[in-house]
């Protein structure tokens, strides 16, 4: 299963909808005009809430972001240290084992691999796009889907949170 999910160049908050190559929409990622932490919420197109992600209020030499499910429960930190010339990713939490590997500031397009309990999972592309970033997602199973959405969301975050700073 292949899915993008785009930012769009101008938007209040953060809100877009995740869709596949022949546009159907397949989840809403919905954000607040205003939040310190940069909230967003990751919904299925039937107004389920699956997933939510945040940044961490208090930021010092790492910039982290957090994953919550539809409960409230955090499931993982994804964490990037300002300091770390090898510009990896650490997902921390949850019940499975979830590495993310690749160059994650190779230009213009960034690729990296989503295991999970050592089985892949997917991949996360970051393509070039001047006026809006642009993720392709290709996931093996459609039940890693939503996760996923939440894992590009996140990476975002953290690549937002590093051009402000």
């Amino acid at each position: 299963m292949q899915f993008y999910v785009r930012n769009k160049f101008f938007t209040l908050g953060g809100s877009s909808y995740v869709e596949d190559d022949q546009k159907n929409r397949l989840f809403k990622v919905k954000g607040k005009f205003f939040s310190f932490t940069h909230k967003k919420k990751i919904y299925d197109m039937d107004g389920n809430l699956c997933y939510v992600v945040r940044d961490k209020f208090w930021r010092l030499f790492k910039t982290s972001t957090f994953i919550f499910d539809a409960e409230g429960n955090k499931i993982a930190t994804l964490s990037n240290h300002d300091w770390d010339f090898k510009n990896k990713f650490v997902l921390t939490g949850g019940t499975d084992d979830i590495t993310i590997s690749g160059n994650l500031f190779q230009f213009p397009n960034i690729k990296l691999q989503v295991v999970k309990n050592d089985k892949p999972i997917g991949y996360i592309i970051k393509e070039f796009n001047m006026f809006k970033d642009t993720f392709r997602v290709e996931v093996e199973d459609s039940e890693d889907a939503a996760f996923m959405v939440a894992l590009v969301i996140s990476i975002d975050n953290i690549y937002d949170s590093r051009r402000r700073n």
